[in-house]
């Protein structure tokens, strides 16, 4: 027993060690980027990131970033940032987010002459950057107004957004039968994430078509979603499976492939 309390003393006192050197290289390396002395610090930053101290990757993503003492490599910043954040760091979280902004501000600027103009493709993107504030602040009303002009030029894409904005409230007053008029609209173009959003609405017993039991008609549409992809999708309809009895199991395996026949296998490449 005494050797074994000895052993664990001796693995206690060596990873504080360990944690008081890495925090002694860390203090270093943030005076050596303090001072600009970019050629130390990422000689002191390289083996720590390899380590994975969050700390260490947000400075070398912002010396990447900002071509401090190193090439300019944007891609190589985010993913020192992603590391970092993964493990929740604050500071990474912030330049993580503050490097995707700029990102969008780039696109918006780039986009938003081309939605002004008429461009459907762009209105619809210009719509989802307001709705996310993406590059530009919040606003879910200009966000539905884009997704609204969008639609009306027969964008699919837009067709869905509306849907979910409908579903959820967004910049309009919520309406599951307008919802589901969007979201079916897109679906029978073949849109894979309509298919979903239909699938919940059936799945949380709020869509309009009384042809068949709702939850059939949620497995359905969530079969062909998986299918597509769709990774939640593929849970849900595994959770249906369960609820369904075998009589019903067969009938909306029937109506999953009606749908596929009709909504998936003309738009596939």
């Amino acid at each position: 027993m005494k050797k074994i309390a000895l052993l664990t003393t001796a693995g206690l006192l060596l990873s504080l060690q360990v944690e008081m050197a890495s925090a002694a290289s860390i203090k270093s390396a943030q005076r050596a980027f303090d001072a600009k002395d970019y050629a130390s610090a990422l000689t002191e930053l390289t083996p720590l990131a390899k380590e994975g101290d969050p700390a260490a990757l947000n400075l070398l993503g912002q010396m990447y970033e900002h071509g401090w003492g190193v090439d300019t490599d944007l891609e190589t910043a985010q993913r020192y940032y992603e590391r970092g954040a993964r493990q929740g760091h604050l500071d990474s979280v912030n330049s993580l987010r503050a490097l995707k902004n700029k990102a969008y501000k780039a696109e918006f600027d780039k986009i938003k002459p081309d939605a002004d103009a008429g461009d459907a493709e762009a209105q619809n993107r210009v719509g989802e950057m307001y709705e996310f504030g993406q590059g530009v602040k919040r606003d879910i009303d200009a966000a539905f107004s884009w997704y609204q002009k969008s639609a009306d030029q027969g964008n699919v894409t837009a067709w869905h957004n509306l849907g979910r904005c409908y579903n959820f409230g967004t910049g309009v007053e919520q309406n599951y039968a307008t919802a589901e008029q969007w979201y079916r609209k897109a679906a029978e173009q073949g849109h894979q994430d309509a298919m979903f959003f239909l699938g919940t609405l059936y799945a949380t017993n709020h869509g309009g078509d009384d042809s068949a039991e709702s939850d059939v008609i949620a497995y359905a549409w969530m079969h062909n979603a998986a299918a597509l992809g769709n990774p939640t999708a593929q849970a849900i309809e595994s959770r249906l499976k369960m609820k369904l009895s075998e009589s019903q199991l067969g009938e909306a395996e029937a109506l999953a492939n009606d749908y596929k026949t009709r909504y998936v296998t003309p738009f596939s490449k």
